[in-house]
């Protein structure tokens, strides 16, 4: 059945539209679980709080209020707030006032003018500089409206004015006019509980609520809090921040409009911050200007002295902000005001955070965290990596491998050549059903200079790995390895020696148990052979300078051909034939990896390994 034209279209007055809408003008008024600080012996916690935020809202609306007019009467320095949950009613009174005065224009004392009318207030002349935290002329009057009763107390020194609204504002009593020489104005509401479908004030808004005073006496040291009769005495923002956290490094302006601290943070980047004393839960661009002369800072020392570029949200996850800021004319998201929105060039005020602040950062435990985090990311990477490349090494076709033939291949070895040369003889002496061959293009890579993402995109490192059958980041399995043996077959000279040595320190690093099992061999090649001119003596092979040396100071020269060999490509059929099928083998164990070796081998004095080396 289609609706009345009647039905479909509605005019509704203000107040309805609020209570139909409250969205709009104070949040959500339905519940919802939220990570919040509460206040627990003392101290601030992190806990899971069902509330509803219109709830809060509106007491917000009238404790801000008071401290808004703290802002135009310094001599208002004293608010008190109680909470009565068996009565359902929570009180806002401060030692201020309001003038008790006729409004000629609008012919009502000023109180109700203030607490009474929908989009009146003080914040109106946006020529002034307002630091307060009330623009739209809503606020407490909000609250009056999502109340059941809502009674208004002022006294300016003079007179004492009293009103009562009721059933959500659209009800007041007439003004009850009193002497009085005193000043406070005290706010008193019942919320219309029915209005957020609740019973009572349960614990987690109390909580939320008794937090909110805290908070505003932390951000204003000008004024004593009390809540249900409680002094909350906070001398300065940091003292409140000593709530948090014990270990932090804190900084503020001289005239306090600025007070920022940071702490070491486990889980995640994490912000408590107020701008004009409203707790902007979603941060805002004072929080955006801050952490951004932090991390601006933090990413020049990582990058210099750390050699790696951190993404600043990565740099944010590892620190608290804890912020307290005075921003003229401030702009929020919404009427929740839950993020500030003013852009930076109108703020009206400045901070700039200092060298000594930021030193402070680099020298604490943040930056171990991060550097825990880098090693822990890097880890988390190079495992998948190692994964990704073991999941393609076994189908691999290696075109520099000169394959063994044999099943049973743990009694099959792989020589190990420097180049095509020294491996095109091997074919022709190799016993094919137990020798296979991998040439070597040139110099192997030195593994201790480059990461896991580096090695997996060297194809030669990827080729032998293939070749024998491992996998990176896993221990040798016997079942799959296709050699048994591996003969590092290089040239004696300076760079043999040396590729031989990175050949060592690439199984050393990630296969540590081929040489437990025996696994690495280095072939010795001949430097010189001496050969008999009398062919009944034969032919000597030395395979160092010094053995050499003194076999030539006991003999005849004039009887033998002396060659010296430049590699194994210098080697002629016989003599070839006799390191692949009959070499002098060095096993190779950790105990010869020792700590001296390895910076011998594998640091990056060349010279030095050449030279210890060849001795």
């Amino acid at each position: 059945m289609a609706k009345k034209i009647e039905d479909k279209y509605k005019v509704l007055d203000q107040i309805s539209h609020i209570l139909l809408r409250p969205g709009t003008y104070v949040g959500s008024n339905k519940p919802g679980k939220f990570t919040r600080w509460i206040i627990e012996d003392e101290k601030m916690l992190q806990k899971e709080v069902t509330i509803i935020p219109s709830f809060i809202k509106i007491f917000d609306e009238v404790i801000t209020n008071a401290v808004d007019e703290h802002q135009r009467n310094n001599s208002l320095n004293r608010i008190d707030v109680t909470i009565d949950r068996e009565k359902n009613t929570i009180s806002v009174r401060d030692n201020g006032g309001i003038p008790v005065e006729i409004h000629k224009e609008h012919g009502q004392y000023v109180p109700e003018v203030i607490f009474g009318n929908l989009m009146s207030g003080s914040n109106y002349d946006d020529t002034d500089e307002r630091t307060v935290a009330g623009l739209n002329g809503l606020g407490s009057k909000l609250t009056n409206v999502f109340s059941k009763e809502f009674i208004v107390s002022s006294c300016d020194g003079k007179n004492h004015f009293t009103q009562t609204f009721s059933d959500n504002m659209r009800s007041r009593t007439q003004p009850i006019i009193k002497k009085s020489k005193v000043n406070h104005t005290q706010i008193t509401y019942k919320p219309d509980l029915s209005q957020f479908g609740i019973e009572e004030i349960d614990e987690d808004h109390y909580k939320m609520m008794e937090k909110r005073v805290y908070d505003l006496a932390g951000c204003n040291s000008g004024i004593k809090f009390y809540f249900n009769g409680k002094l909350l005495n906070f001398a300065t923002f940091e003292d409140y921040i000593k709530l948090y956290v014990d270990e932090y490094f804190f900084e503020t302006k001289k005239d306090k409009t600025w007070s920022i601290a940071v702490a070491l943070s486990e889980n995640g980047f994490q912000q408590v911050s107020f701008s004009n004393s409203i707790e902007t839960y979603d941060g805002g661009t004072h929080v955006d200007y801050i952490m951004s002369q932090i991390i601006t800072q933090m990413r020049e020392f990582f990058l210099k002295k750390h050699k790696v570029d951190i993404k600043p949200s990565e740099l944010r996850n590892h620190m608290t902000l804890f912020l307290n800021s005075t921003v003229i004319n401030p702009s929020f998201s919404s009427q929740t005001k839950e993020k500030l929105i003013t852009e930076l060039k109108e703020f009206g005020t400045t901070f700039e955070v200092t060298p000594k602040f930021i030193q402070s950062i680099l020298k604490s435990e943040i930056v171990n965290s991060i550097l825990d985090w880098i090693q822990q990311k890097k880890n988390a990477d190079d495992n998948k990596l190692q994964r990704e490349l073991n999941k393609k090494l076994s189908k691999i076709k290696v075109e520099k491998l000169i394959d063994a033939k044999g099943k049973d291949r743990w009694k099959c070895s792989l020589n190990l050549f420097e180049g095509d040369s020294a491996s095109n003889a091997f074919r022709k002496y190799r016993t094919p059903e137990t020798m296979g061959g991998f040439s070597l293009r040139g110099k192997f890579t030195n593994v201790s200079e480059i990461s896991n993402q580096k090695l997996v995109q060297n194809v030669e490192a990827v080729n032998l790995m293939a070749s024998i059958g491992l996998k990176l980041g896993q221990p040798i399995d016997i079942k799959n390895l296709r050699y048994g043996r591996i003969l590092i077959t290089a040239d004696a000279d300076a760079d043999g020696v040396s590729i031989a040595a990175l050949l060592i320190n690439f199984f050393y690093k990630y296969w540590p148990d081929m040489f437990d099992r025996k696994m690495i061999y280095k072939v010795e090649t001949p430097i010189v052979v001496a050969t008999s001119k009398d062919k009944k003596k034969g032919k000597i092979s030395f395979y160092t300078q010094g053995e050499y040396n003194e076999w030539e100071s006991k003999v005849d020269l004039k009887n033998w051909e002396v060659s010296y060999k430049k590699g194994l490509a210098a080697l002629i059929d016989d003599e070839y034939s006799d390191i692949i099928n009959n070499p002098r083998l060095t096993l190779l164990t950790k105990d010869d990896v020792s700590e001296n070796s390895l910076d011998i081998w594998f640091g990056k004095n060349s010279d030095l390994r050449k030279t210890e080396l060849l001795k």
